[in-house]
């Protein structure tokens, strides 16, 4: 209970975050009047915003479950890892979702100086969707790179560096495994679920737009 309540303060501090510095409405209805060419009528567009306001009342909720599905799948894939290397006997699921959601600590880091940013720099909706703190993407910027590659290039940040970092950490401390084979099951399996991530990700871009 006490690490569902550790993601359920992940969830608050993120919509604590965006609700305090960040006014997404006004950045979708800027972005939305200036392009002349969609010509979206006032009542569409006052009926968008009356679903954003509604569903933005169970947004902690949201947030709260996907954390945790994705903390789950996450410890899942720690598991299989853990399997071919023959190191699963006596490891319980319920250590690896531990571990896996201490670790998150530095992904919801990175949302909350995201939001930050975004609060004091002069970014359109399109541009804050797009931007992560610290990733190539960011240090590049969008221009010279084509759209199928936004975001293997967002992935591409110190804060998943941390996470990994973390994840052979608390692999270590909770499974009293060596560095070596912390690094080995933290990082294997990390790198074969996020290269199965993004080419998913990129298969449905490419089949979608």
């Amino acid at each position: 209970m006490r690490i569902l309540g550790l993601i359920a303060g992940y969830a608050v501090a993120l919509f604590l975050t965006g609700w305090m510095l960040l006014d997404v409405e006004a950045m979708l209805v800027s972005e939305l009047t200036a392009n002349k060419e969609l010509d979206i009528p006032e009542n569409f567009l006052l009926d968008v915003l009356e679903d954003m306001r509604y569903w933005n009342h169970f947004s902690v909720l949201f947030t709260f479950l996907i954390l945790v599905v994705k903390c789950f799948l996450m410890a899942l894939v720690l598991y299989g890892g853990l399997f071919f290397a023959n190191l699963h006997q006596g490891v319980r699921l319920g250590t690896l979702f531990r571990v896996v959601a201490f670790a998150e600590v530095a992904l919801v880091l990175a949302g909350v100086i995201k939001v930050w940013v975004g609060a004091i720099a002069s970014f359109t909706y399109s541009e804050f969707a797009i931007y992560y703190p610290l990733s190539i993407l960011s240090l590049i910027g969008t221009e010279a790179v084509d759209p199928l590659l936004f975001y293997p290039l967002q992935v591409a940040n110190l804060f998943e560096m941390l996470y990994c970092i973390l994840i052979v950490i608390f692999l270590r401390q909770e499974l009293s495994f060596s560095t070596s084979q912390s690094i080995k099951v933290g990082l294997g399996s990390y790198a074969v679920s996020l290269l199965f991530w993004m080419v998913l990700i990129l298969f449905l871009t490419l089949n979608f737009t």
